[in-house]
């Protein structure tokens, strides 16, 4: 079972705490006399989410085992994450596994009984001072419905959870053990707080497959209950299987061993595990599956071990889809001004107390851990604490209480304008010095409102923005033109961007937004964090510094434009030739891949020369230019697709100097016998070698 379907599976476990004497109807349905109840309401949603209150008001009979609605919220059961067809099939699963065809009274079930659930699977009992079916007691026996028997019981039942069984090499271990039947996810450890049911995906001869708590042994003991088509001495063979059930006495300090029921020396032992009942906040958390982004920050901001001292303490849990939503991104929090406003957010989170879910009343304040108060709202059922709507409350840790919320909290600011809050971000220094350079800090202290767009510092040095390089006044409005591009005039929140909303920004041009699996952009710039409140308008931080659409591009000056091909993994033009001091200009807009210029020493290296001609970072729209002052044959890459032979050449002038070779001197002719014989024959020899050079060169 995933994670998901745990977290179900838990919700289900407290569900129906049925008074018998009280609300017992033998006048109505199953379902009818659960709802009657007031303590089976979780019980109810979950099986009109699964389609299954036409069922359990069929003909019958039918025996239900009933858990309360605390049951389901000590299993901290989220019917909405349930809202597809996976997990409505889960769903159905484990609400099946409490239902039996037949009628099953109290005086009829006996110790180490079993019986088939509708789901298919079997479920044992346990009778001495209580009875218990699985590892969940029947606190109100025998409610008569119309239709059949209701017992209440204080947990959900988990369905057994299945083992696929294959023969191994004729060593240690003989056998594998997987959670799905194509073998792909391995089982190592054995949970003795569930039950198991083992199956066979290969069909062998000779090694038929068994358990036992004693030794070679294939039969049932006190403390392990076997049952299923396989639980002769024969073994699982075939299309056969069995159902393991652990009961009262069995622990980790016990053998579960495996083996072949026909080669004795064909047996090894189990690792058993045992969860904690109860695990402090930080843990229920992290094995919930739906809080992955809430431990990270926590775990970011250094709280983890906070929230695992004794507080107690009510924590309210935003699930990831609350995360992505609220457009947090973590690694954009590295310095320790950004730590601490995400510690901020956090400790917004948590009351130093516990709060449950029948302590709140409408219109309840209460002061968080961070200092700031919120508010809680009760309509028609619906708990809200601040703007966020409580999804799944009184999830029970050692140390305190979860309820699950479906929004991040934001601390209320004492609000300041736009260029303050800025200003004490520690992230956005580079802005605030833009806009002091561009002389628009008292704009955007003006009344508004405004939406500013905040690059952060890293997206400054990214983007390769010097300021000490705009000095003259065309350049100061090129950096005015820049930074009004993230200014809009008017307030948009996150709430209020759709996928494909254009808006002008505060220099005329337009920017789009794009919203996908909860991430926003504006342009090809990402939203780290959304609604940064200020007394004038709203802060939305950015990733990247957002570049205004040129109207015009001149390339008068340019001797060759190089762009992307049809590819989009190769330059247009790859070997050219150019006079000197003439200007190549590489210009593209709007790729669909980022790239870059990047020269390198020699033809076909996928490395950047030390302090060549670079372009910068790779980028989706590029306008770089070059002039070539000397005769030089240039060589260049694409640097993230260097490797994907993205490469090109220019020749300039008459290309690279190459050396001539020193003139050969010829010696004076000698008087030795026979010099003037071997003169010749090294002449002759060195006159072929400049003619077969000669003609290589032609």
């Amino acid at each position: 079972m995933n994670k998901r379907i745990s977290t179900v599976t838990l919700l289900l476990i407290a569900s129906i705490c049925l008074s018998p004497a009280a609300i017992a109807d033998d006048t109505q349905d199953i379902p009818t006399n659960a709802q009657n109840t007031g303590n089976h309401n979780s019980l109810v949603a979950a099986l009109a989410q699964a389609e299954l209150v036409a069922t359990l008001e069929g003909e019958g009979p039918f025996t239900v085992f009933a858990p309360t609605d605390q049951a389901f919220a000590d299993a901290g059961i989220d019917l909405a994450a349930l809202d597809t067809e996976e997990g409505k099939a889960a769903l159905t699963d484990i609400l099946l596994y409490h239902v039996i065809s037949g009628s099953v009274l109290s005086g009829d079930v006996t110790d180490r009984m079993t019986a088939t659930m509708v789901n298919g699977d079997y479920a044992s009992f346990a009778v001495g001072d209580e009875v218990k079916i699985n590892g969940a007691t029947v606190t109100g026996a025998d409610v008569t419905a119309s239709n059949g028997i209701i017992h209440v019981i204080d947990k959900v039942l988990f369905p057994p959870t299945d083992v696929f069984v294959s023969d191994g090499a004729m060593s240690e271990p003989f056998f594998n053990f997987y959670t799905d039947p194509a073998g792909q996810n391995e089982l190592t450890e054995i949970d003795i707080t569930k039950n198991y049911k083992f199956h066979r995906i290969n069909n062998p001869s000779a090694h038929p497959f068994y358990i036992s708590d004693v030794g070679y042994n294939t039969e049932s003991s006190d403390s392990l209950l076997i049952v299923g088509d396989g639980s002769s001495s024969s073994g699982i063979e075939n299309e056969q299987s069995f159902t393991v059930f652990f009961r009262d006495g069995f622990d980790t300090d016990d053998t579960l061993s495996y083996f072949c029921t026909v080669h004795p020396d064909m047996i090894a032992t189990f690792a058993l595990t045992e969860p904690t009942v109860l695990q402090d906040i930080p843990t229920v958390a992290a094995n919930t599956g739906i809080h992955d982004s809430l431990v990270s920050a926590l775990t970011k901001a250094d709280l983890v071990t906070n929230l695992q001292s004794e507080g107690p303490f009510t924590v309210f849990a935003p699930t990831d889809q609350a995360f992505a939503d609220a457009g947090i991104d973590l690694d954009a929090y590295t310095t320790a001004d950004e730590i601490g406003v995400l510690t901020d957010i956090l400790l917004y989170h948590v009351y130093a107390g516990a709060v449950n879910a029948a302590d709140v009343t409408d219109g309840l304040t209460v002061t968080m851990l961070n200092q700031d108060d919120v508010t809680f709202s009760v309509n028609e059922g619906t708990v809200k604490v601040g703007d966020a709507t409580v999804t799944t409350a009184d999830v029970q840790a050692t140390n305190g209480v979860i309820h699950v919320v479906d929004k991040v909290l934001i601390p209320p600011t004492d609000l300041v304008d736009i260029a303050a809050v800025a200003t004490s971000t520690g992230a956005h220094d580079s802005l605030v010095a833009a806009l002091v350079k561009a002389d628009l800090v008292t704009t955007v202290q003006g009344e508004g409102p405004f939406t500013v767009f905040a690059p952060t510092d890293q997206a400054f040095t990214d983007a390769g923005i010097d300021l000490d390089t705009f000095t003259t006044d065309e350049q100061i409005a090129t950096l005015r033109d820049i930074l009004l591009y993230h200014v809009y005039s008017g307030t948009v929140y996150a709430a209020d961007v759709t996928d494909g909303l254009s808006v002008t920004m505060a220099n005329g041009d337009d920017a789009s937004f794009t919203v996908n699996d909860g991430i926003v952009k504006v342009g090809d710039a990402t939203v780290t964090a959304a609604d940064v409140a200020a007394s004038n308008g709203v802060i939305h931080v950015v990733d990247k510094v957002l570049m205004p659409p040129a109207d015009v591009v001149d390339t008068s000056e340019c001797a060759v434009i190089i762009g992307i091909d049809d590819t989009g993994l190769a330059f247009d033009q790859t070997d050219v030739s150019i006079n000197v001091g003439e200007t190549v200009c590489w210009i593209w807009e709007d790729e669909s891949m980022a790239h870059n210029v990047a020269e390198t020493a020699n033809e076909g290296d996928n490395d950047r020369k030390s302090n060549g001609v670079y372009s910068g970072e790779s980028a989706t729209t590029v306008d770089f230019r070059y002039t070539f002052t000397e005769d030089t044959t240039f060589f260049y890459i694409c640097e993230p697709h260097a490797t994907m032979d993205m490469r090109g050449k220019i020749t300039v002038g008459e290309g690279a100097v190459v050396e001539e070779p020193d003139p050969i001197v010829e010696p004076e002719a000698s008087t030795v016998p026979g010099f003037g014989s071997a003169l010749v024959i090294i002449s002759l020899l060195g006159a072929l070698v400049v003619f077969r050079t000669t003609n290589r060169r032609t």
